[in-house]
């Protein structure tokens, strides 16, 4: 579970153990013990959870309104929709901290997309648990698809602020690839009368119908213009590993690396000698 949600369901227990021990005053009373000890493991178990940190990438959707039934179903369409369009979004961003050039349209660089797993469903408010694989080598340095989670909270906190100058800040540093992405989700919430809250290991949002209808029609009035420049230069070959293309921008200048196409890569892996770079 999202650090941050198992942290806000300890202090949840925490707070309604601490109710029944202003309630049983007795010291010597049997009850007031065992309250007591539940609030010492409770203090302990939060304790470490504000020090477990985890370098991979996890994340909960919980969604409320028109498309859930009884707090235990969800429609499959909307489901599914949205799983597809948060993926997308956070790929996006995931692809551009790794490094790739996204265009506004067209596949996302292969390794971006497919790295979130659904590991639980979760209930109350229905939603779902993904994760990103565990490695096998704990590592103390967040992974990019983890850092892109959190990334995409933020964002998406700002522009649902109600604050001009938060939606006009974010909105100038995100690409127009994950612009369109945000306005794919919040139309799909709009249109299916539905909200979502999204708990991550260090941050989280909520938006709820009146923010979904005021970002909806804010980002309905933007106009997403994108353009292109040819850099010369020279292609100085491949780097399969890591799906990455090196390329030396003009006679002298600076080294610049981004990821190629998978057609490209499974094509050169296949047959280096065939490429002229090799």
């Amino acid at each position: 579970m999202p650090t941050l949600l198992s942290r806000q369901s300890l202090r949840d227990d925490l707070a309604y153990v601490d109710e029944q021990l202003r309630r049983h005053t007795d010291p010597y009373d049997t009850l007031r013990l065992m309250w007591q000890q539940r609030h010492d493991q409770l203090q302990r178990e939060l304790g470490e959870a504000e020090h477990d940190i985890s370098s991979h990438a996890e994340v909960a959707l919980l969604f409320e309104g028109v498309p859930v039934r009884a707090s235990e179903e969800i429609r499959l369409a909307f489901a599914t929709k949205m799983l597809d369009q948060y993926q997308s979004f956070v790929g996006t961003i995931a692809a551009e901290k790794g490094g790739a050039l996204v265009a506004a349209k067209g596949q996302l660089p292969g390794g971006y997309t497919s790295r979130l797993f659904i590991k639980d469903m979760l209930r109350g408010s229905v939603g779902f648990l993904l994760q990103e694989p565990v490695p096998l080598q704990t590592s103390l340095v967040p992974s990019v698809l983890k850092e892109a989670i959190e990334e995409a909270t933020h964002a998406l906190d700002d522009l649902a602020s109600g604050s001009d100058q938060q939606f006009q800040t974010r909105i100038d540093n995100l690409s127009p690839r994950a612009v369109n992405a945000v306005k794919k989700i919040v139309k799909t919430l709009s249109e299916a009368g539905a909200e979502v809250k999204i708990v991550g290991s260090d941050a989280e949002v909520k938006l709820d119908s009146n923010k979904v209808a005021g970002l909806n029609a804010r980002l309905n009035e933007l106009e997403i213009l994108e353009s292109y420049e040819e850099v010369p230069g020279m292609l100085l070959g491949i780097l399969p590993d890591r799906r990455q293309y090196e390329f030396k921008i003009g006679e002298d200048g600076p080294v610049i690396y981004g990821p190629v196409s998978e057609d490209l890569d499974e094509s050169y892996m296949s047959n280096p000698s065939r490429h002229p770079f090799c």
